[in-house]
């Protein structure tokens, strides 16, 4: 057994903010600072998934993030209930960039960087299709939908279905007509 294995699957729960009840984290799925995750009731995270606590991660109930997903950036994240998080998709919570002549690689001390973390909030019921980039500082609205390879560089409307790079409305999608699972 390594340490790395105890931010691992299934061993990582306990590590966790909180955790709710069924949660089923594959046992390839990894979790960095795990003190700044909480997960709901009935969520996946499949093999192969990254999630970089960082500021803070909240993950709502019966939300699945795909194999290959990741959460990085080290910024916070709002996942609310009944989201999909498709395969490969990168959600970028936090990054370097150039301002005041900074440089850009993570690789060195944070007072040779300018770094900027912000927050994400993907909404009640989105589908994130698969290899989508979302960056900082966005709002993904209730019941939107985003096609596979998108880039999500600003706010997304509630109940609409966007694609392209960067993404742009495509289309309309009907509201949820279920009630809530408790």
């Amino acid at each position: 057994m390594f340490f790395g294995d105890q931010l691992m699957g299934e061993k990582v729960k306990k590590k966790l903010k909180s955790c709710g009840s069924e949660v089923k984290i594959f046992p390839l799925a990894k979790i960095a600072n795990p003190k700044m995750v909480e997960i709901g009731n009935n969520s996946m995270i499949d093999d192969y998934t990254f999630i970089n606590g960082g500021l803070g991660v909240k993950i709502g109930k019966y939300v699945h993030m795909a194999i290959f997903s990741c959460i990085i950036g080290g910024g916070e994240i709002v996942i609310e209930d009944y989201c999909v998080i498709g395969y490969g998709t990168i959600i970028i919570t936090g990054t370097d960039n150039y301002r005041g002549g900074k440089r850009m690689s993570t690789a060195l001390p944070e007072e040779q960087r300018n770094i900027e973390r912000g927050s994400i909030v993907i909404e009640q019921d989105a589908f994130i299709g698969a290899k989508v980039v979302i960056h900082p500082n966005v709002t993904i609205g209730e019941g939107a939908i985003i096609g596979s390879n998108s880039l999500v560089l600003k706010d997304l409307e509630p109940w609409t279905i966007y694609a392209g790079n960067p993404c742009k409305i495509i289309g309309k999608r009907p509201r949820i007509n279920e009630n809530d699972i408790l």
